[in-house]
C-alpha cells in the first residue's frame, strides 16, 4: 500500500488531504500536536475503510521533528509527504510578539526543510515519490499584517523550486501550491474579517486539486480562476495587489486594533 506523511493532518487543509488521499487507497500516516482532532480524523478514515496513524508531536520543536524522522525512518518509504502544518501571527511587525514570530518560522519554513533533508538522507521517500509544499497567495502579493507568515511561505515556495532542480534525476516530484482563501478554522483565526468567508475555496475542492496535481506530476498550483487572476495581477501589477492586500488585511487589522 502506498504511504502518504501529511504535516498537519488533524484538522482543515490537512484533514481534507488525509480523507482524498486515503480514498484513492494510500496509508495515511498524520502529524499533529493536537490529540483530540488527531484521534478524531483517525476515526473517520479508518471508519470509512481506511489505514490511518497518526504521529502526535510539535513541528515547531527541532528536537520533535528529529524524532518525527526518527519515527518515520522505521516504516515503509513515503510516496507522497505533504507539508501542510503552519501557523500565522497577524498585527504590525514593529509591535507584535517576536516569540510567536520565531514560532511561525520554525513551523512554517525550518519544520519543513528539517523533515524533507532527514527522509531524503535516509532514503524514506519513494522513489517516483512526491513532495508537496503549501505555500500561499501571498507569494504574489505579500501579506501585510502577516509579514513573518509571508516570509515563510515565499521562503518554502523558493526552497521547493530549488529543490525540484536536484531530485529530477531520481524522479521525486516537488509540488508547491499556492492557496488563496480556504474555509477552514485556521483562516477564520486569523483573519480580520471573516464576511465572506462562505465564498472561500471549501478545503475539501482543494484537496481534489492538490490530489489531481499530485497524479498529473505537475511543479506547481495555482487553485481556483479566482486566485489565479489575483496571481497575474501581482506578476504584472504589483503596486495594484499590494494596495488591494493593504485594504483587505493591514487597514482592518488597524480598525480593530
Amino acid at each position: 500500500m502506498k504511504q502518504c506523511a501529511i504535516t498537519g493532518a488533524a484538522d482543515g487543509i490537512g484533514r481534507a488531504l488525509a480523507h482524498r488521499f486515503s480514498q484513492a487507497g494510500y496509508a495515511i500516516i498524520g502529524l499533529d500536536v493536537d490529540v483530540t482532532r488527531a484521534e478524531q480524523t483517525q476515526a473517520e478514515l479508518t471508519q470509512a475503510g481506511g489505514q490511518a496513524s497518526f504521529i502526535i508531536a510539535n513541528l515547531a520543536v527541532e528536537t520533535e521533528v528529529e524524532g518525527i524522522i526518527n519515527r518515520l525512518a522505521e516504516g515503509p518509504a513515503i510516496d507522497v509527504l505533504i507539508h501542510n502544518a503552519g501557523i500565522s501571527a497577524v498585527g504590525r511587525f514593529a509591535a507584535s510578539d517576536l516569540a510567536r514570530q520565531h514560532a511561525v518560522l520554525q513551523l512554517n519554513l525550518l519544520a519543513p526543510m528539517l523533515l524533507t533533508a532527514g527522509l531524503l538522507g535516509r532514503q524514506r521517500v519513494q522513489g517516483g515519490g512526491s513532495l508537496v509544499f503549501i505555500s500561499s497567495l501571498s507569494h504574489f502579493a505579500g501579506y501585510p499584517g502577516a509579514a513573518v507568515y509571508a516570509a515563510s511561505k515565499d521562503g518554502l515556495a523558493s526552497y521547493a523550486r530549488s529543490l525540484s532542480v536536484s531530485l529530477a534525476p531520481h524522479d521525486i516530484q516537488v509540488l508547491t501550491v499556492f492557496p488563496g482563501p480556504t474555509r477552514t478554522a485556521h483562516a477564520r483565526r486569523y483573519s480580520p474579517d471573516n464576511s465572506r468567508e462562505a465564498k472561500r475555496m471549501p478545503p475539501e475542492e482543494l484537496a481534489a486539486k492538490i490530489f489531481r496535481a499530485v497524479q498529473s506530476r505537475q511543479s506547481r498550483l495555482v487553485p481556483g480562476f479566482g486566485n489565479r487572476l489575483f496571481a497575474l495581477m501581482g506578476h504584472y501589477f504589483p503596486n495594484l495587489a499590494e494596495l488591494a492586500m493593504r485594504k483587505i488585511i493591514l487597514d482592518k487589522l488597524d480598525e480593530m486594533g
